[in-house]
């Protein structure tokens, strides 16, 4: 005679009627048989219909526990944001950097130096259960960041967000992602800065970055009177970005065996950038041996007047004999190096009150822009900034890309001079 037919996996058994304890209560259980053995639930009430309505809101929302570190529908945001920083640390393609931007939008730094109120999702969401974290609660939430100014911040942690409830989705503690209900974000429109109506404001830019270097007053910022003297490491920087197009990250992790003066055709490399990793405090700075992209590896012809800025930063190292175990170019003053954050407190000293939209961003743009303009070539800008997609990258793989002879439009751009144009060649 055969025996029972075993429970299917992933099923309930017939409830318990519900039975008076002797505190008075009313007790009933149901048992669930799942992959990992069978798993008793239990709810009392203070009457039997009671005892019978909590057990049946169990059933609703029970999932089955599998292990350490189930994700469940009770499991906080905080927690779930742990769990997807340690998915991106055991992902090669996920990098050092990326890690480090998310960590700092997450967990409220520690450092006695940062500001604890701080918005973080650590400090205004983290508390929350998975099933609390509605869309309604999560727009809620990005709304009053863009109320209080914090705009750029607000569409970081959308995209924190949507990976974090992505996880949930894939456990199975929920269907869908709350932040797919998020009001997208309206696109705003600023005035363009570093295009055309700008170009002409680099002469006066560099004119007012060498008065601050010698300790002038200039419109926002005053004279110079005590402590380190000013950094000319300032100008030097503003001509190799308005030479080259480089990107500001680049600029600092310049080594000094990539560059060649002394080529028939002056040059450098573009071998690598700086990257933000976890650290002490805010944390530390690295240099990764490949640019951003790939096609940010490139060789650059270098115009006159950021030849003559990386010849005196050259000779500042020499004569100043300070530490620069990594051989860079610009050495922060301890031979470490230079923290591109501290770096843009000068930044925005030197460029004072007439010049406060200026970032080296904009100087790249504008590099992009004067060769576009002086050749009518997207494509050879794209390439003199790195991001060119050309098909050509695969059969040069050995080799990096030597851009186009962009240094006689950007030498003129740099004295103030009228650039020719595509007709006059």
């Amino acid at each position: 005679m055969p025996g029972r037919l075993p429970h299917s996996i992933g099923t309930f058994s017939t409830p318990s009627p519900p039975r008076k304890t002797r505190n008075g209560t009313w007790r009933t259980t149901v048992r669930y048989h799942g992959a990992w053995g069978i798993q008793f639930i239990e709810r009392t009430g203070a009457t039997a219909g009671e005892a019978r309505n909590r057990l049946a809101e169990a059933l609703r929302d029970f999932r089955e526990e599998t292990g350490e570190g189930r994700i469940t529908r009770t499991t906080t945001l905080q927690t779930l944001a742990e769990e997807l920083l340690a998915e991106m640390d055991a992902d090669a393609a996920c990098s050092l950097s990326l890690i480090e931007d998310y960590r700092r939008e997450i967990f409220v730094s520690h450092d006695r130096r940062a500001n604890p109120k701080t918005i973080k999702i650590e400090n205004t969401l983290g508390r929350l259960q998975i099933w609390q974290a509605t869309a309604g609660e999560l727009d809620r939430h990005l709304k009053r960041l863009v109320a209080q100014g914090f705009r750029r911040k607000a569409k970081q942690h959308k995209i924190i967000l949507r990976a974090m409830m992505q996880i949930a989705v894939r456990h199975g503690a929920l269907t869908t992602n709350p932040v797919n209900g998020v009001s997208a974000f309206r696109k705003t429109k600023r005035d363009g800065r570093g295009k055309v109506a700008d170009l002409a404001a680099l002469p006066a830019f560099r004119s007012q970055v060498r008065a601050w270097a010698r300790g002038e007053e200039i419109p926002g910022t005053p004279a110079y009177k005590s402590g380190p003297h000013r950094d000319w490491t300032m100008v030097w920087v503003v001509d190799v970005i308005t030479g080259t197009g480089i990107r500001p990250h680049e600029v600092f992790a310049l080594l000094l065996e990539d560059i060649h003066l002394d080529a028939d055709e002056p040059y450098f490399d573009v071998t690598g950038t700086l990257e933000e990793v976890k650290g002490q405090g805010t944390g530390g700075w690295i240099r990764k041996p490949a640019p951003k992209t790939d096609n940010g590896w490139r060789r650059i012809l270098l115009p006159a007047h950021t030849i003559e800025a990386i010849k005196e930063a050259t000779l500042d190292l020499e004569v100043s004999q300070n530490p620069n175990p990594d051989n860079l170019l610009f050495p922060a003053r301890n031979g470490s190096l230079r923290n591109p954050n501290n770096f843009g407190r000068i930044w925005r000293a030197a460029r004072g009150s007439d010049f406060a939209w200026v970032t080296p961003r904009t100087f790249r743009k504008g590099v992009a822009t004067t060769v576009d303009n002086a050749y009518e070539d997207p494509e050879r800008a794209a390439r003199q900034l790195g991001n060119t997609t050309a098909i050509a990258k695969a059969h040069y793989i050995d080799r990096p890309e030597t851009v186009p002879d962009n240094r006689e439009v950007l030498e003129k751009w740099a004295l103030g001079e009228p650039a020719p144009s595509n007709t006059d060649r």
